[in-house]
């Protein structure tokens, strides 16, 4: 469900009527309600079949910045009492263009470059959980038919370990398991269904509850506004490389005609480093 700034603007009960509205399929409500420590182990016990699996903090960080500065926003990160470090993305079947390996491969980067101490030594890098979560099969197309899929690492077909665990699962393929019946929920969120515990009891928590309604409107509010942001940020950079692109291309031109380079930078107005980084040749 997309959720534009002026759904938000109404009375108490159109407000209400919307957050009635979410599944855990919308990002936003899907983050907020695993704030909650007892509901985010309980997702993460079935979606990693770690039953034993205890939180010392959830939700660590809503965004995160990699070493060159470009943000993410993250559903579900959270750190479990053994160090391993666990990310969660619901996937709104709006948005399955996103979807791919590629985007596991980013988060990745990004987790791993922002919770490592600068100079760590490899072999200290946390071991990290990386789940998607889609109400689409993403294999269906390969003829395969499963609620979950895991990714293994190999050289020359031997297995490679490097402690992180790719993790599909989908609320398309039905199995009458209990990881199945939890991800048909997510489809739903209804908050009379009782049969998913602590995750139930945030579901009704954030839809029955007046002034929680107001907190989920105010967390959609905030994360519309961040994703704004990281939109505006990422057009920006966009729009400066093409132009850097662009002005290089000049130079290029201009000393061909035999124009000194520091008179061709100054007419494309470009510096040497910036030409440098973006030259043809």
């Amino acid at each position: 469900m997309k959720i534009l700034h002026e759904d938000l603007i109404g009375s108490f009960e159109q407000k209400k009527e919307l957050v009635s509205q979410f599944t855990l399929f919308d990002d936003t409500f899907f983050s907020v309600i695993m704030q909650d420590k007892d509901t985010a182990e309980y997702v993460l016990r079935l979606c990693t079949d770690i039953p034993d699996l205890k939180l010392i903090s959830s939700n660590i960080q809503k965004a995160v910045r990699n070493l060159v500065g470009r943000s993410v926003t993250l559903d579900f990160l959270a750190v479990d009492s053994n160090g391993k470090v666990f990310n969660i993305e619901v996937q709104n079947a709006d948005d399955k263009k996103y979807f791919g390996s590629k985007r596991s491969r980013y988060h990745q980067a990004v987790i791993d470059a922002s919770l490592a101490p600068k100079n760590i030594d490899f072999d200290k890098l946390p071991e990290l959980y990386v789940i998607f979560i889609t109400p689409f099969n993403p294999l269906k197309k390969y003829g395969r038919n499963k609620i979950a899929y895991y990714k293994k690492s190999y050289l020359d077909g031997i297995e490679w370990d490097n402690e992180v665990h790719e993790i599909y699962l989908n609320a398309e393929v039905k199995d009458g398991s209990a990881l199945s019946e939890m991800l048909q929920y997510f489809k739903t969120a209804d908050p009379d269904d009782e049969r998913f515990g602590p995750l139930s009891k945030s579901v009704r928590k954030y839809k029955y509850v007046d002034e929680e309604v107001n907190n989920m409107c105010r967390a959609v509010e905030e994360y519309a506004k961040e994703r704004e942001r990281i939109a505006v940020e990422e057009t920006a950079k966009k729009a400066a490389e093409e132009m850097a692109q662009k002005s290089a291309r000049i130079v290029d031109s201009l000393l061909k005609k035999g124009f000194p380079l520091k008179e061709a930078l100054e007419m494309a107005e470009i510096d040497e480093e910036t030409y440098n980084n973006h030259k043809t040749a």
